[in-house]
């Protein structure tokens, strides 16, 4: 009874024809800010599944854009390498598993620009790294001389394991400064310097939202949205609500402030004293709360680089007639959902805090115990066996595990006004620290250099924590040597470097990736790398 009750639709689904392709086109994207990209736009006679087929002549792989069915496509073709013939051909599925195939179209993608860099892998073990490709911004390019050149360069950038370059995005008039993948597969990225906001592209290159930030915004585009605050710099992340909490800062005019950061009876004079606001805000620009370190932390202990001025140069000095100091150029925050807090890298002050969203109160200090009074003391963790501090950190982020990474630089590894690291033996390294709040202690779980290998970078840096094999992905942002290797400071002979490096995470530690940005006469920088699962991140 109930086979014969089915007959019916059975035959109906025999009976029912397969899919066929009333129309397939392949075009160059239109966007010249990311050439290495097509658009596949397709019509089937009845709703589909859309696989697409790509030989390149030494390699054949499959994407498939959406898992969902439609009669009509229109979808970016991106993965593909430089100045290379591509066959790609388009399969479509029906519900029932029956499919067509198009014909072959050839597709050629041009050469890679000359400005940019030819990345070298010099460890590549495929079968041990985390699967996926990585995505960095090339944070500078300096010539022979040391001057940037071209004066506006600094372009996002994939890569596969062999360090192919697979999908860039050049904007004309812009630097990309930090950048990531949404969820959803767009991008969002701050403009370097920050006066020029923050953008969400698609993989195509095409700009979906601007935000610029008041307090600093200069060459506002047009139709970009206003957000109510002194600036946007270095680093931001999404919430569970779908805001963003973002870094911004403010000025404040301190009385008698330190005029040196070297000798603790140096007259104190009026400063302009720059410290980090933290901000919510939902996606259509509205500051829904915000958090000021000013009233958070002490603002007259400093740490080493705290009296600079030359980041918020072009940002403030001409605003406020003088220059303004760092006091505490925080780079990093991350969101903690257990508790609803945040915690920043704060590396002038050689500290990681961790902040409550609900009361605003400062509920831990990582770092060192040095010029720490009463009652931001009371907030220090205790450190517990072998541990070493970390000195002008960068990128705070979570493991599995409920610990932390942190990108070490280890500049001076000293606070004022004690005597500085001397830069021949000053080294970084990636660092993980477990916290225990119920005791207020802090341990070091793992850490990998100098003992590994000693590399030393003064500024940038990255480290990640990756998800499938536990491994830890490095970016090794801003490295300086001379001619024999060594540690160097700015000099006509220094030669600056990057690295992104991936190793296991045990002790000792397996290099299983190492990609470098290495160029006899010219110099170049990375800020920060990040391994992405998929390029299309819904499959």
């Amino acid at each position: 009874m109930i086979f014969l009750a089915l007959l019916p639709l059975l035959l109906t689904a025999c009976s029912q024809p397969g899919p066929s392709i009333v129309d397939i086109s392949l075009v160059q994207n239109p966007n010249p800010t990311v050439p290495l990209a097509a658009v596949l736009s397709l019509s089937a006679n009845q709703p589909v599944t859309l696989t697409i087929n790509i030989d390149d002549g030494d390699r054949q792989w499959t994407i498939e854009p959406s898992s969902d069915r439609s009669t009509t496509f229109e979808v970016p073709v991106i993965g593909l390498r430089t100045a290379r013939s591509h066959i790609i051909t388009a399969k479509v599925t029906n519900a029932g598993g029956s499919s067509a195939t198009s014909a072959a179209i050839t597709f050629e993608t041009p050469p890679l620009p000359d400005i940019f860099p030819i990345p070298k892998v010099v460890v590549n073990k495929p079968d041990e790294m985390e699967p996926g490709v990585t995505l960095f911004n090339v944070n500078g390019r300096w010539n022979a001389e040391g001057d940037a050149e071209p004066a506006v360069f600094a372009p996002a950038v994939i890569v596969n394991n062999l360090g192919e370059v697979i999908w860039y995005y050049l904007p004309e008039d812009h630097k990309i400064h930090d950048v990531r993948q949404m969820p959803d597969g767009n991008f969002i990225y701050e403009i370097w310097p920050g006066t020029g906001g923050m953008v969400e592209i698609d993989v195509l290159g095409n700009i979906l939202r601007r935000w610029h930030f008041t307090g600093t915004a200069t060459n506002i585009a047009e139709g970009s949205i206003p957000v109510e605050t002194g600036s946007f710099h270095h680093d931001f992340t999404s919430l569970p609500n779908g805001n963003i909490l973002l870094l911004s800062n403010e000025n404040r005019v301190m009385e008698n402030w330190y005029t040196s950061e070297t000798d603790a009876d140096a007259a104190r004079a009026t400063a302009n004293v720059l410290g980090d606001v933290i901000i919510e805000m939902n996606l259509v620009g509205d500051v829904l709360r915000e958090w000021k370190l000013h009233d958070i932390l002490d603002p007259y202990r400093i740490g080493y680089s705290s009296l600079g001025t030359g980041f918020w140069r072009a940002h403030y000095e001409e605003k406020l007639g003088g220059p303004a100091r760092d006091w505490t150029h925080g780079n990093a925050i991350i969101y903690e959902e257990d508790d609803n807090s945040f915690l920043v890298s704060v590396p002038y002050q050689d500290a990681v805090i961790k902040v409550s969203m609900d009361t605003g109160e400062l509920v831990w200090i990582l770092g060192n115990h040095d010029n720490w009074k009463e009652p931001w003391s009371d907030k220090l963790l205790t450190p517990v066996g072998d541990l070493e501090w970390s000195y002008k950190h960068h990128a705070i982020s979570h493991t599995e595990n409920g610990t932390y990474l942190l990108f070490d630089n280890g500049v001076a590894r000293s606070s004022p006004f004690n005597e500085k690291m001397a830069l021949v033996d000053s080294y970084s390294r990636a660092v993980e620290y477990s916290v225990n709040e119920e005791t207020m202690e802090v341990s070091q779980v793992w850490s990998y250099g100098p003992k590994d290998e000693h590399f030393y970078a003064r500024y940038l840096g990255d480290v990640d924590w990756q998800p499938k094999t536990d491994n830890i992905l490095i970016t090794i942002g801003g490295q300086e040597s001379d001619p024999e290797g060594n540690n160097a400071g700015r000099a006509p002979d220094t030669q600056r470097w990057a690295r992104l490096l991936e190793v296991t995470h045990e002790t000792p530690s397996e290099v299983v990736w190492d990609m470098r940005l290495q160029d006899t006469g010219l110099g170049w920088a990375i800020y920060r790398g990040e391994r992405l699962p998929a390029l299309y991140p819904d499959r």
